[in-house]
């Protein structure tokens, strides 16, 4: 196994690539009293056009394919059931589809070993009938109609339908009723084979065990299966203008309470800078300007403009940032003139930028006291850079208060999507 270690914070993550393309990835904490599992495919509701196999042929599939994947995995041929099974291991188990992945988990005191065990055996064992298919789709539907009577869900969902042209980050994960009822069997074992190989997919194990007993029981799991040669697919890839689709919508549902969200799109390649670290700058920028220790957050409550600090949300679509601040109460429109006028003359002094790098420093380090942190981290470090990263204390100590008030010139704050939820 390969050490990786965490510069500044003393931590350690033992990472191998098995035989068969897996990548494992183990942080141990003897401190805690359980574990937590997960084993991800880097496949997600974004990946509906793809190359599949050697000739590379562009595929398109509808969305919502990779979300049905994920409950037709949860359901096996044999008993007994994920659900029962770790249920009677003193475990709870989950799965989860993103724009980028679908990560199946569990989380257990005991019984560890097995149950990682018992993870890979029903991810990696799919059973499609024409029968089961066309039955998940009922229960998929419902699901879908639960969503769009959520005011949350609309408002995400129309967010990004109005701010991304092109990119099928704008689509709905879970996929619309049409596109779920022209899902087949033959579609989703496509997709199973062409991004459910181990050479597609990650496990991260965190918590209290003993590493080289689980890797050993790891290996000696995959080496009882075959896989065939993986052909890495072809993504398709998008051309994503900078201008957003509507720049204001105001949307009826069933809501008490007005929802309003502020909307910027930021083109990354604007910026000379690695993703990762504008990432925090985009959160330090707006974190100052609008966060709950701002002059903006305390001016706001003081006139009754707001109750609650604005939430704030990046959504990394590859080509650009979709900044979020959303906000519930009646007062929509005198909140969104004053978002106009601080962000017409935007800067920092180093002060401020220096409180916020030592408020993220300590929050980097405490985030090793909690393992679904430091799972989430590995699999968000993997999806989105393709590695861990080891030097993120660095990257935060080299922020500076001129590259931070030269990105915060370069950002256009013209390219916004307004859109507000009321009854």
């Amino acid at each position: 196994m390969k050490k990786i270690t965490i510069k500044h914070v003393g931590e350690d993550i033992y990472y191998e690539k098995l035989d068969n393309g897996m990548d494992v990835y183990l942080y141990v904490n003897k401190n805690m009293h359980n574990s937590y599992a997960t084993f991800t495919t880097k496949y997600g509701s974004v990946n509906n056009e793809f190359g599949m196999g050697k000739d590379g042929k562009i595929f398109k599939v509808p969305n919502g394919i990779a979300h049905f994947l994920e409950h037709k995995v949860f359901v096996q041929e044999k008993d007994p059931q994920p659900e029962d099974y770790f249920a009677q291991s003193g475990g709870v188990c989950n799965a989860y589809t993103t724009f980028k992945n679908t990560t199946y988990l569990f989380s257990s005191c005991d019984n560890v070993v097995d149950n990682v065990g018992f993870l890979l055996d029903f991810v990696q064992n799919i059973y499609l009938t024409d029968e089961n298919v066309e039955s998940e789709k009922g229960i998929i539907i419902q699901e879908i109609n639960m969503c769009n009577d959520r005011p949350g869900d609309l408002l995400y969902d129309t967010i990004r339908r109005n701010t991304i042209k092109n990119n099928p980050f704008k689509e709905s994960i879970i996929g619309t009723v049409e596109e779920v009822n022209s899902i087949t069997k033959e579609m989703l074992m496509n997709c199973y084979n062409t991004f459910y190989h181990p050479g597609n997919m990650f496990l991260v194990v965190t918590g209290n065990f003993d590493k080289d007993e689980m890797m050993n029981k790891i290996k000696e799991n995959q080496n009882l299966k075959e896989f065939g040669p993986f052909v890495k697919p072809k993504i398709k890839k998008y051309k994503e203008p900078d201008d957003v689709v509507k720049e204001m919508d105001v949307v009826e549902c069933n809501t008490n309470i007005p929802k309003m969200a502020y909307n910027i799109k930021i083109n990354i390649d604007k910026f000379n800078i690695d993703a990762r670290k504008l990432s925090i700058y985009m959160f330090v920028i707006f974190n100052l300007l609008f966060g709950d220790t701002s002059d903006f957050d305390e001016e706001m409550k003081s006139k009754g403009i707001i109750t609650n600090t604005l939430y704030y949300n990046l959504l990394n679509i590859d080509s650009h940032f979709i900044i979020t601040l959303n906000n519930s109460g009646d007062k929509y429109e005198e909140l969104i003139k004053e978002i106009d006028n601080k962000l017409k003359n935007v800067s920092f002094n180093k002060n401020e930028l220096e409180r916020k790098k030592k408020v993220l420093i300590s929050n980097e380090i405490f985030s090793y006291e909690n393992i679904e942190m430091v799972n989430d981290m590995i699999i968000d470090n993997i999806i989105f850079d393709g590695k861990i990263e080891t030097d993120i204390i660095d990257i935060i100590n080299s922020l500076n208060i001129d590259e931070l008030n030269d990105i915060a010139s370069k950002i256009d704050f013209s390219k916004k999507s307004i859109v507000i939820l009321k009854k």
